[in-house]
């Protein structure tokens, strides 16, 4: 009879984010690089799948939807860190490092856009607005392969992917995402710029500041 291999047991730690630091804990450069890495990888795979009916490869588009998750909540978290500095009352770092809701993330996004008043120029393909940018957010944190296979009303006992996870959805719902990561990129360095140009000066009344969004 074969032993069992040993079960290895790691203690369990919390990270900690010092509350006079942000949330990446200086790590904001690797945190992009790493960011906008699962983004390319995401687009890579996107040309390796199969778009015609096949039952073999059928969930092999399900990864891409994790890529592009993760690399929002990265850009999402980037952008919220950068336009705090506009806020009456900054978002907590530590929330800010723990959270993983693209919900919540994507509501103090809008709170920041407003607060600086650049509705205007917070658009991109497929994105005409805030509500556009929050119901993005919305599809793509819904989309989760395991939640949609568990709660899907629609399965197949034939183990069929989800309507909405199908190779051909899947590439076009990224073709809209490569536009929100771009806007999120694009915003938060204009926010840095911004911020930097004001050198320090009080935020002023009614968020009049001129964008340097391109």
């Amino acid at each position: 009879m074969k032993k069992k291999p040993p079960v290895l047991s790691f203690p369990k730690t919390e990270a900690v984010v010092p509350s006079d630091r942000s949330w990446h804990n200086g790590g904001d450069i690797e945190i992009a690089l790493y960011a906008r890495s699962l983004h390319r990888a995401a687009k890579t795979l996107i040309e390796t799948l199969d778009l015609q009916p096949n039952p073999k490869t059928v969930w092999d588009a399900c990864p891409v939807i994790l890529l592009y998750r993760q690399s929002v909540e990265l850009h999402l978290k980037a952008l919220v860190d950068e336009g705090s500095n506009y806020l009456p009352s900054p978002t907590d770092p530590i929330s800010l490092y723990k959270t993983h809701s693209l919900r919540w993330l994507a509501q103090i996004v809008c709170q920041i856009v407003k607060t600086i008043q650049w509705e205007n120029e917070f658009k991109s393909e497929g994105i005409a607005s805030l509500s556009d940018f929050s119901a993005l957010v919305k599809e793509l944190e819904a989309l989760d392969p395991v939640s949609c296979a568990v709660h899907s009303d629609s399965r197949c006992s034939d183990g069929s992917v989800p309507h909405q996870l199908q190779p051909p959805n899947v590439v076009r719902l990224a073709k809209r995402l490569d536009g929100l990561l771009d806007l999120l990129d694009t915003t938060t360095d204009a926010m840095a710029a911004t911020w930097n140009q004001m050198s320090g000066e009080e935020f002023p009344a009614g968020g009049d500041l001129k964008p340097t969004i391109q």
